[in-house]
């Protein structure tokens, strides 16, 4: 893998050295740079979770994807610049229903002086700009908000994030045993085909700001800036196609 290229991609200056400013920059220039995006899902395009697919797509073409890409690819990149990393699964969180499969989510771990770290640049509104220390009980803040890792069973943590009511909602539930990528081609499959995926149900693709965030949809433009919300209606497919354009520097497929 071309690291020098990627490391472009995500604006990030240099070469990193393997300590914890340069995950937490590496981490933070990801999520400014590289969207997370299903439109390959509703075009019909395939994902293949291949390390010379997830760049071509991510880094050549400069799109983004879900986690399993996301994730899949930057634990390459942190793998080719000496990172020790690994790959772990996440079972995340739905109201009403429960935990989702093993394997529904892809997230990663990386040791930095015998001290783990939560790693995930694919998740979107419910994970912060920077890596979470994995220590238990503890309350972690940036201006995205609270989170909280628990560890509800033996050899099982809990990611959850504090509410504007102040309660604690879970996010995922995650080990730390080390995964092959392809551990995670069923459920990739499944968010790809399946009517009960939140992946094929909409077209979504958003990106944090220095600002805020921005968020584009099959309805609607979102814009958050510095507290304030701004909202533009998505009225046609051409319109949607600009925005893409317009906000994302990215084609329609």
């Amino acid at each position: 893998m071309n690291a020098s290229a990627y490391l472009k991609r995500i604006g990030y200056v240099g070469w990193p050295d393997i300590c914890l400013a340069s995950l937490q920059t590496l981490h933070y220039q990801h999520l400014l740079a590289i969207p997370l995006e299903n439109l390959a899902i509703h075009a019909g395009i395939p994902i293949r979770l291949s390390v010379d697919a997830l760049f071509e797509k991510i880094v050549t073409q400069r799109r983004g994807g879900i986690c399993y890409e996301l994730n899949g690819l930057f634990y390459e990149l942190l793998l080719e610049l000496g990172f020790t990393v690994k790959r772990v699964s996440g079972r995340t969180y739905t109201a009403g229903i429960g935990f989702n499969p093993e394997f529904d989510h892809l997230a990663l771990i990386v040791q930095i002086n015998e001290i783990d770290y939560l790693v995930d640049i694919g998740l979107g509104r419910r994970f912060p700009l920077y890596p979470l220390r994995l220590i238990v009980d503890s309350v972690q803040e940036d201006h995205t908000g609270c989170y909280r890792i628990t560890q509800p069973a033996y050899g099982s943590f809990m990611l959850s994030q504090r509410t504007e009511a102040g309660l604690w909602e879970n996010v995922y539930q995650f080990t730390l045993t080390p995964q092959e990528l392809s551990a995670f081609d069923a459920m990739c499959h499944y968010h790809q085909t399946s009517p009960a995926s939140f992946f094929t149900r909409n077209k979504v693709c958003t990106l944090i700001t220095e600002e805020g965030r921005i968020t584009l949809t099959d309805h609607s433009l979102k814009r958050t800036k510095n507290g304030q919300t701004y909202e533009q209606l998505v009225t046609s497919p051409k319109v949607f196609d600009q925005l893409l354009t317009d906000y994302f520097g990215m084609n329609p497929y």
